[in-house]
């Protein structure tokens, strides 16, 4: 099997239900992840950024991972977010990952120290890959300098990419560097690159992207699914204006308000401190938004 099959189209980086304890809410998960999967994502991103992994323990995220695992779900179709700053708790969830059978890790630099340099990258994933990697699973970088204080930086890149050539097949990049991903998709083809909106689908496909892997795309899988596939633009505008309207409000939250009303449960909203749902008038902001739309 090619290193990136399954690989491509349209992700969503989907939230994680918490429950009263604030622990994530596996059964409540797996549902809503099957119909995400039924409703036009070609694939999920489970316990990444808009997961909130990094508020959940090392513990709490293999759990919720073996929990999805032992559920039945295409896990060729899912990957999972296993980035730390601690090198032990990322080693342990990547071979967590691998074991259980996910399509692939998601792995973001370690964090706080921000004024680490290349080399220190390249030491921490030559020692996180010496713990956690087994011939066949894969790892995608995972590039949000914004959230990590660390760019994966198309040099930084390109010494990974010779030094791990078996393991690191792509990037999800949550910097949205259009420069940056046609730059290293020029040089390497078969890299998979994820954006991470679903902004400019048609114009990353047209110089290789995969696809993306979003936050909000799980709000109109449907319509973002039709724009990839038949290449239209008219699609492309509305998709466009819809995940315009969620501009001025925290993201995560936006998502988490808009899966409750949809679903009927307002437990969704539930974030972990520090995160917090909207207010009421940002939820009636959001709500005017869409209805122009």
């Amino acid at each position: 099997m090619n290193a990136t099959s399954g690989l491509a189209g349209i992700w969503a980086a989907a939230i994680t239900p918490v429950d009263a304890s604030l622990r994530p809410d596996a059964p409540k998960a797996i549902e809503y992840y099957r119909e995400l999967l039924q409703d036009g994502c070609d694939g999920l991103n489970l316990l990444g950024t808009t997961g909130e992994a990094m508020s959940f323990s090392a513990v709490e995220r293999e759990r919720f991972m073996r929990a999805v695992a032992e559920s039945g779900m295409p896990l060729g179709r899912i990957m999972v977010g296993t980035g730390a700053a601690s090198l032990a708790d990322c080693a342990f969830l990547t071979r967590s990952a691998f074991e259980l059978g996910f399509s692939a890790a998601l792995i973001m630099p370690p964090f706080f120290y921000r004024d680490a340099s290349d080399d220190g990258i390249v030491a921490f994933f030559d020692r996180v890959l010496a713990r956690a990697w087994t011939p066949g699973p894969r790892v995608l970088l995972y590039n949000f300098p914004k959230m990590s204080g660390i760019t994966f930086h198309a040099a930084l890149l390109e010494r990974l990419t010779a030094e791990f050539p078996e393991a690191i097949v792509g990037m999800k990049d949550s910097s949205n560097d259009r420069e940056l991903q046609a730059e290293v998709l020029a040089g390497h083809p078969r890299f998979v690159v994820f954006p991470g909106s679903e902004s400019y689908l048609l114009a990353a496909k047209a110089y290789g992207a995969a696809g993306c892997i979003s936050g909000s795309v799980c709000l109109w899988p449907k319509l973002a699914a039709e724009a990839l596939q038949a290449g239209d633009d008219s699609l492309m505008q509305q998709l466009c204006e819809r995940r315009e309207a969620l501009a001025g409000v925290p993201l995560i939250a936006a998502v988490r308000y808009l899966t409750a009303k949809a679903r009927g449960d307002a437990e969704w909203e539930r974030s972990m401190p520090p995160l917090q749902a909207l207010t009421e008038r940002e939820r009636q902001a959001l709500d005017a938004a869409l209805l122009s739309v």
